[in-house]
């Protein structure tokens, strides 16, 4: 009977077939730069144990905060250096994200718009890569999501249990990527607060009570990083001297980014999330824009109209539309950044499908836009499968197949229809683009990243750690797969010292290193070779078949 109901449930079995395309992920190698870098630091700290002042290739680390590196190496001493371990508590932490927005959504919204954000949000694409490529962001989705969600139920309910769980969540959001952990949680909350006038809450003093738990948590952090940084002003970080852990941390790593004093630049301009927006909130994201106007339309009637009761929360507006405005104005910018807003556009996606009272159905507009952003998911999906990396006939059949049972719905009833019904063809859409990119296109993708590729070889050959160096060419993945710290070699004739002084020498290098090593006439065994790509990186030229040969970097493993 229960089983029956399950099956007959479309929220169960979307919710399971998702589940089982996010845990695909944590097998799949970690990328450079930023994941396999995270990745070695976590076992380089669960080697040695300095666990407050982080180290990275035995060197003082000072850029990312600590929590990612804190449960990634507690995880390889509980599980092992494996590449699942790495990943999963941040994205324990990510889906707990996801379970945060249900939650904030049932405060102030019915379960359906509860269900339909918390499900929007972790089929969102940005969402299913952030849960493979696991950086920062990942735990930060998570964090932020679940200190919002503890600070309106604590608005709502005026619980301490609420307060200390909020201020706590912020303490690890800060933990987690830096102030933006705070930054993100004040916009969101003081926008809700400032759009109902509700002067009493803003000038609560609970408010510096969590902030005291806030500090807590912090503290140990703040104790590394003085006594790395602060106490030893003569040290070289990041090629300069005098540098203080703790203004970096507070002041330099992300308000810098934005007043210029920070010295990481790449010159993006103002509109550069948006582009990423076009692809990290498929198969929603033309959606967006009607949620946001919809959004601001209420919040204007709610200053100048002084109506109250059609906006529910402003959290999410502010969340949103704040944390973007203020990302964008930073002068160096990724595409991970931005996805802290993910969880914030779905809310807001879901209350705009469910605006329309009568019938429960969602708008027509939306449903006709929707359509059209299916569409373009499910083309980039068939392309991935038929064009970039074709031959995999289990792939072409399973997405043909889905995609067939997703038209026989819409042509059966494709424009009056339920926000639900709206919103499950939409996880279809999500599911098979999902399966595309876990299944199909990351497992094609990896093996052409040499760094991985030779440090598994290096295990598996049982090559001694010890022996092995880089030259001309570094890839964090090569630390963490061949499970330990490559030396740099910065000449031949350093190599040429080694070899002597101490026998067999194992050198990853590419086409420059090698022709430097051909003219110095020092003997080598080719023991492996390949074509390598930066697959975070992708270009036109590396998914055209036709022209892949050509984007990749000669590389080898020489034996001396």
């Amino acid at each position: 009977m229960n089983g029956s109901r399950f099956y007959r449930n479309p929220w169960g079995w979307l919710g399971t077939a998702l589940l089982a395309v996010l845990l695909r992920g944590l097998w799949l190698d970690v990328m450079d730069v930023d994941a396999s870098q995270y990745a070695s630091i976590a076992m380089e700290m669960s080697r040695n144990g300095s666990w407050l002042e982080v180290k990275h290739r035995m060197n003082d680390y000072l850029d990312k905060p600590p929590l990612l590196f804190w449960t990634s190496a507690a995880s390889f001493l509980l599980f092992g250096l494996k590449t699942w371990a790495y990943k999963l508590p941040s994205v324990l932490g990510a889906v707990g994200g996801i379970y945060a927005i249900y939650r904030f959504c049932l405060i102030f919204y019915n379960r359906q718009t509860a269900r339909q954000a918390a499900f929007i949000l972790a089929s969102s694409m940005g969402f299913i890569v952030l849960c493979n490529d696991v950086r920062t962001d990942t735990l930060l989705l998570g964090t932020t999501s679940l200190a919002l969600w503890q600070l309106a139920a604590y608005l709502e309910k005026k619980r301490w249990t609420n307060l200390l769980g909020a201020f706590f969540w912020i303490g690890c959001a800060m933990l987690a990527k830096g102030p933006i952990g705070l930054v993100m949680p004040v916009l969101a909350a003081g926008t809700h607060l400032l759009l109902r006038r509700d002067w009493a809450n803003i000038f609560r003093w609970q408010w510096l009570a969590g902030l005291v738990i806030t500090a807590l948590v912090l503290l140990p952090m703040c104790w590394g990083l003085y006594h790395q940084f602060d106490l030893h002003p003569e040290k070289a970080v990041n090629d300069r001297i005098s540098t203080s852990g703790l203004y970096f941390y507070f002041w330099e790593q992300s308000f810098g980014r934005i007043t210029g004093n920070n010295v990481w630049r790449n010159n993006a301009g103002p509109f550069y999330f948006l582009h990423v927006y076009l692809w990290a909130f498929l198969p929603w994201v033309l959606l967006v824009p009607a949620a946001l106007l919809y959004s601001i339309k209420l919040a204007w009637q709610k200053v100048f109209h002084f109506r109250v009761a059609h906006m529910p929360e402003a959290f999410s507006l502010g969340g949103f539309l704040l944390t973007f405005i203020a990302l964008s104005l930073s002068k160096y910018k990724l595409p991970h950044y931005i996805f802290i807003t993910l969880p914030w556009a779905a809310v807001m996606v879901a209350h705009w499908l469910n605006m329309e009272k009568k019938e429960g159905r969602g708008p027509v507009f939306g449903v006709l836009v929707g359509y059209f952003t299916f569409l373009l998911a499910l083309t980039t999906a068939f392309l991935l499968v038929g064009f970039v990396f074709p031959g995999n006939m289990m792939a072409w059949l399973i997405l043909t197949a889905g995609t067939i049972f997703l038209l026989t719905r819409i042509v059966k009833n494709p424009l009056r229809i339920t926000s639900d019904q709206f919103v499950q063809r939409g996880l279809m859409v999500s599911l098979l683009a999902g399966f595309v990119l876990n299944f199909h296109f990351y497992p094609h993708l990896l093996p052409f990243q040499s760094t991985s590729n030779m440090g598994h070889f290096i295990q598996k050959a049982g090559i001694p750690g010890d022996r092995v160096a880089f030259f001309k060419r570094h890839g964090h993945a090569l630390d963490f797969y061949s499970q330990t710290i490559s030396q740099r070699i910065d000449s031949t004739a350093q190599i040429r010292k080694i070899v002597h002084d101490s026998g067999h020498l194992w050198v990853y290098t590419n086409l420059k290193g090698k022709q430097e090593i051909d003219q110095a006439q020092i003997p080598y065994e080719i023991v492996y070779e390949m074509g390598h790509f930066q697959v975070a990186l992708l270009n036109g030229r590396f998914l055209n078949p036709a022209t892949r040969l050509e984007s990749l970097e000669p590389v080898w493993l020489l034996k001396f």
